[in-house]
């Protein structure tokens, strides 16, 4: 039973944060959705960062989910592609949940549930980076200043989306394509790997 009011309570302070941002997000309008007492969300959580950050954590493990599939992929090149893919998956499928992994709120700092989620994609991204480079496929650089590039272009797809300037779905490939194919080495020069 404990766990049932748990997962409500989550449940309500998620659909807060998702109607009107972190700032409506309170114990007591949380305890209100649910209909319990505030006070009965103190044995679930020790405040409302506390709370905020299991409405958070929710969105990076979906995020994680989406990017570990694209390491099925058969090549470098193809897990690097297959990765901006999922990211932008994740972004229109999960459009609520990407948006407070990546806007700023309270409790946002460099301890934060979200500021590790950050550097943990900012990984993931370079190490696709780094692979296929290390694989000869796209151009040997700075696989941080790459990945900080693709990272940039997905973002950017991803908020124009949201904000109804364009249409991601129509977009992505173009995108990625130009993308990958400026950095991709010539077929002739790259190492056999």
């Amino acid at each position: 039973m404990s766990d049932d009011i748990k997962t409500r309570i989550i449940a309500a302070a998620r659909a807060l944060y998702f109607e009107r941002g972190p700032e409506a997000v309170t114990m007591r309008a949380s305890a209100e959705r649910v209909g319990v007492t505030a006070t009965a969300l103190y044995r679930h959580f020790a405040d409302k960062d506390a709370l905020l950050k299991e409405v958070v954590g929710e969105g990076s493990r979906l995020l994680g989910s989406h990017l570990f599939r694209a390491l099925e992929a058969p090549s470098p090149l193809e897990r690097l592609r297959a990765t901006a893919l999922a990211y932008l998956d994740f972004a229109l499928a999960q459009p609520q949940a990407y948006r407070a992994l990546f806007e700023p709120g309270p409790g946002d700092g460099e301890e934060s549930a979200v500021h590790r989620q950050r550097g943990a994609v900012s990984r993931f991204l370079r190490d696709r980076v780094r692979d296929a480079m290390d694989a000869g496929v796209i151009a040997e650089g700075d696989p941080d200043g790459a990945a900080l590039t693709l990272w940039s272009l997905l973002h950017g797809l991803a908020s124009l989306h949201q904000a109804g300037i364009t249409r991601v779905e129509w977009l992505r490939e173009r995108a990625l394509t130009h993308l990958i194919e400026g950095i991709r080495m010539p077929e002739a020069s790259a190492p056999s790997r």
